[in-house]
């Protein structure tokens, strides 16, 4: 199989890179930074352009296409709204146009995202839950959601939008375990943003990429939307004292300062996911564990 995968050089794009290559697939990335030579697989570094994109497509034909690429940060999102919804939304939907005119049978995973949610009444959340993005990241993951929905009722593009919740594990270099592992180096108290008692739905890197593979082989792929992640709620206060701890303790400060653009709970119903054979592997303190490994190697 041929694996084209956009964003391959960022945190998730990276896994599924690896995790397709050693299945003995050929992967082709796409993303805007220049080979480090230590890419295993075929890549293409080019600033945003449906031509180059075409090329590729036109060159390698593609079974399978994964975008991971796009703006990942709520942050970025509230301070620069245009730019998020061109890599999130515009960029997605060149994606697909390209797919209808040079590879409609190629299978398109979109890398959406929890925050479609919101701020959600009711845990967990199921993929019938009511939709209220309170970001603009959140509002354009789920404009390019109904943009796969869109081709695949009228053109017949095979895709699925996975609403991925709070996704970890080595090569991340944002949000809380990231910031919080940065804090640490400091000689006080780490500070972080809320109460504590906010909670997420974390899922381990290398799960979701089994989680992926998972969809690809048993999903209808008819644009719907599936929840990924583990369906156990942990609170900020639990993950951070686990994680701490592997860092060999240190005190942690709750500001209650509110991050906006940010939910106060989750957790996930993966029923669906569930429903095809998928069961997470990577518990948190494992996952944690593994993280903290590779932060003392490589941050």
């Amino acid at each position: 199989m041929n694996v084209f995968v956009i964003g391959s050089k960022g945190f998730i794009g990276s896994h599924m890179s690896k995790y397709f290559s050693a299945k003995g697939d050929t992967v082709i990335g796409y993303d805007l930074f220049a080979p480090d030579g230590k890419e295993s697989y075929i890549y293409y570094n080019r600033d945003i352009n449906g031509s180059v994109i075409k090329d590729v497509f036109n060159r390698h034909q593609p079974d399978i296409c994964i975008n991971a690429g796009g703006n990942g940060s709520v942050p970025f999102s509230i301070i620069d709204p245009v730019s998020d919804f061109e890599s999130n939304v515009i960029f997605h939907a060149g994606i697909l146009e390209l797919l209808r005119q040079n590879k409609p049978d190629c299978k398109y995973i979109h890398m959406s995202s929890a925050a479609v949610y919101g701020d959600p009444k009711e845990l967990p959340i199921s993929e019938s839950s009511p939709v209220n993005p309170i970001s603009p990241y959140g509002w354009h993951k789920y404009q390019a959601e109904l943009i796969c929905r869109e081709y695949a009722d009228l053109y017949k593009i095979s895709s699925a939008s996975l609403r991925v919740f709070s996704v970890y594990g080595p090569g991340l270099r944002k949000q809380l375990f990231w910031d919080t592992y940065q804090k640490s180096k400091l000689d006080k108290p780490i500070e972080l943003f809320g109460s504590g008692s906010e909670s997420r739905d974390f899922i381990f890197i290398e799960d979701l990429a089994v989680a992926v593979d998972t969809i690809l082989k048993r999903a209808d792929m008819q644009g719907e939307v599936i929840n990924v992640s583990s369906g156990i709620e942990t609170t900020i206060a639990e993950a951070v004292y686990i994680f701490t701890r592997l860092l060999h303790d240190h005190k942690v400060v709750f500001t209650h300062q509110e991050n906006p653009g940010n939910p106060r709970n989750w957790r996930a119903d993966v029923s669906l996911l569930n429903s095809f054979g998928f069961k997470t592997k990577t518990d948190l303190q494992k996952g944690l564990n593994l993280f903290v490994q590779w932060l003392r190697e490589n941050a």
